[in-house]
């Protein structure tokens, strides 16, 4: 397994992986003390010889790199270290990636095989598609989840506006182009870009699921937790800078722990 320090990666990185065939789709995967989390979002990736997974790690002290060091059986999953912020380690993982196409998968959330190949077999059919993302599920029975998965469902097909636990993909030219990720979010990373996509490129919400976990809903609280996030999309909405909501965030959080 190549480990690649952010600061340290050049372009010539992107073409150094651990076998000879041709990446077509990087998968990158922040992570901060998700070792229990690392087998099940790698195995149902493992078939795809055109898919690379770059996880991006922030510190974790968990045992999180232990155990994608050992899921490296195939030769196309890599680590590379940056500043623990999700903009920032998504930047850094971008940065190396081999793919035409980038995957922005969070750690919580699983890619089923099915969903990949329907993906696959999308893009390369539709080649003038520059940004999208999956179908929100919630890898949860409880039925209180099917109604936040329509409001979701609603949120995307109205306002063009999925959040990252919807597996947000992009051509990693115009990933580059638009500059990334913002580093200086420590929240609402992925609204930011998704909006600066619509402005420039358009997006798509492909029909294909992804199954997000329900740990933190189930940790706070379903309508706690629901409540919780809309307001901080208000807020954000109204003009609230993401470190100011940051703030909020973090200090609701603690006072919870």
């Amino acid at each position: 397994m190549q480990v690649i320090a952010a600061d340290t990666a050049t372009r010539e990185d992107r073409i150094l992986i651990d076998n000879n065939d041709p990446v077509f789709v990087s998968i990158v995967v922040p992570t901060l003390n998700e070792a229990a989390n690392i087998c099940s979002l790698v195995q149902p990736l493992r078939k795809f010889p055109e898919a690379e997974i770059i996880f991006a790690d922030g510190g974790s002290c968990d045992g999180t790199q232990r155990a994608i060091a050992s899921q490296n059986t195939g030769g196309k999953i890599r680590l590379v270290h940056a500043p623990c912020s999700r903009a920032r380690q998504m930047n850094a993982g971008a940065k190396v990636a081999g793919g035409e196409w980038l995957i922005f998968l969070h750690a919580d959330t699983i890619l089923p095989a099915r969903s990949l190949q329907n993906f696959l077999r999308f893009v390369r059919a539709n080649p003038q598609l520059a940004a999208g993302a999956f179908t929100f599920r919630v890898d949860h029975p409880r039925r209180v989840y099917r109604y936040l998965e329509f409001y979701v469902g609603l949120r995307c097909r109205w306002l063009k506006l999925p959040y990252g636990d919807q597996a947000i993909f992009v051509k990693r030219k115009v990933f580059e182009e638009i500059g990334g990720y913002c580093d200086d979010f420590s929240l609402m990373e992925d609204v930011d870009l998704v909006r600066r996509l619509n402005q420039r490129n358009g997006f798509a919400i492909l029909k294909f699921p992804v199954y997000t976990s329900a740990r933190r809903f189930e940790a706070d609280g379903y309508l706690r937790r629901a409540l919780g996030n809309f307001y901080l999309q208000l807020l954000y909405a109204l003009g609230v800078s993401p470190s100011k909501l940051a703030e909020k965030y973090w200090k609701k959080t603690v006072a919870r722990s």
